[in-house]
């Protein structure tokens, strides 16, 4: 690996005088004080993230890119000593691009890439991740006057074995429509297809819809999923939705006071017997910058346990000085169908949670940023997870070069 990471860097090193290379890169420390557990009894967590990345992006001939991202993810101390080697380098992304292949509206990327669409609910590169997602694939984009259409074909699992059918292929189309001025208007479709197996059949219907109005932004995410799955060892048909409402105002004053407020909505199943199935899957989404800075519901349907998720969000941000930004958030987090507790009572209460993040620009290449967050459980959380409160913050250093 040093050898070829050694031979990489000469070559453009070379190319670099050539003006067809161009280097990037990022370092993030992030420190955390993780009190997540809802025990008032347990002292806090305290860990630093590490997050290197190293960039190449090549451009040999006209219509024609390539690009190598290099990446190494780890906590401070994660070695059982100071002379350990983990061998945690990854390969994060790359791929070649092809522009107006043939001389036709085409352009063609294919091999290892982030992708990220619309606000970031189906599919996002998940970039507060200290990994961050990745795809195997390739994009094929058409461009039209009026729209863009970007048709996906990725393999998410291979095991590399005959007859396998463990494996899964990840197929879809995005459109951009540049039909209304000032609007981002994009219908999609995602297909998840278990291969050789009835394990997973699932497609997702949708649209995102962002209008900028200048001091007014508004957006719509919408989905549905039909097809079918394996749960429970019984063929089970899918049915499920979300939806989402996000808008906010930013008034032109000094400081820059911003108001807005939030509605997700992911359905949930409330009858675990029958052969429908009817909870919300969240695919590949971001969910950090939706559901809470604490994370507690990143992945549906587990994390809302089969019942599904409603999340009022109200917002505020301001700008006191030059280069610096308060946000403050507030959730109210619901089930969607009620949930049986031990004591034979229903509840739909999961709890409240309130985001505080401050973020300076230091410079043009790097950033501080720092929050902390309070979580007081609803009776589902105080029956799954503890009684108590939660809490976590966090300080990160953000250097792009």
């Amino acid at each position: 690996m040093k050898r070829f990471i050694l031979l990489l860097v000469l070559i453009f090193s070379i190319a670099q005088a050539q003006e067809r290379v161009k280097f990037s890169g990022q370092i993030r420390p992030r420190f955390e004080i993780d009190n997540k557990d809802f025990k008032s009894t347990t002292e806090a967590n305290t860990f630093t993230a590490f997050r290197t990345r190293f960039g190449v992006s090549l451009l040999p001939t006209a219509n024609t890119s390539g690009y190598i991202q290099i990446q190494d993810s780890r906590l401070f101390g994660e070695e059982t000593s100071t002379t350990t080697n983990m061998k945690n380098l990854d390969l994060h992304q790359a791929y070649i691009k092809i522009d107006n292949l043939f001389d036709q509206p085409f352009d063609l990327k294919a091999g290892r890439f982030e992708m990220s669409y619309g606000s970031e609910r189906f599919i996002g590169s998940v970039n507060w991740n200290n990994v961050g997602r990745s795809f195997d694939g390739a994009i094929l984009s058409l461009k039209g006057e009026k729209f863009k259409i970007d048709f996906i074909g990725s393999r998410e699992f291979e095991r590399a074995r005959l007859g396998d059918t463990l494996d899964q292929n990840v197929y879809g189309a995005f459109v951009d429509l540049m039909i209304i001025k000032n609007y981002k208007i994009q219908p999609f479709v995602i297909m998840q297809n278990s291969v050789k197996s009835e394990a997973l059949k699932r497609t997702t219907f949708g649209f995102y819809v962002m209008g900028d109005l200048g001091q007014f932004v508004h957006e719509i995410d919408f989905g549905y999923q039909t097809g079918s799955l394996i749960s429970l060892n019984r063929k089970q048909d899918i049915g499920a939705y979300t939806f989402s409402f996000n808008a906010g105002y930013t008034f032109d004053t000094p400081l820059k006071p911003f108001f807005g407020a939030q509605l997700d909505i992911a359905s949930g199943d409330d009858n675990l017997a029958d052969n429908d199935y009817s909870a919300y899957a969240s695919l590949y989404g971001t969910g950090h910058k939706f559901f809470g800075y604490m994370d507690y519901f990143t992945s549906f349907p587990n994390d809302a346990y089969g019942v599904g998720i409603s999340d009022l969000v109200i917002k505020g941000a301001l700008s006191p000085i030059a280069k610096l930004k308060l946000n403050l958030h507030f959730h109210l987090f619901n089930s969607m169908q009620d949930y049986s507790l031990i004591s034979g009572a229903k509840t739909k209460q999961f709890g409240s949670e309130i985001d505080f993040v401050a973020s300076y620009k230091y410079n043009e290449a790097v950033t501080f940023e720092g929050g902390m967050s309070f979580f007081s459980p609803g009776e589902i959380f105080k029956e799954r997870r503890g009684k108590d409160s939660a809490s976590w913050g966090y300080f990160m250093a953000v250097v792009n070069f």
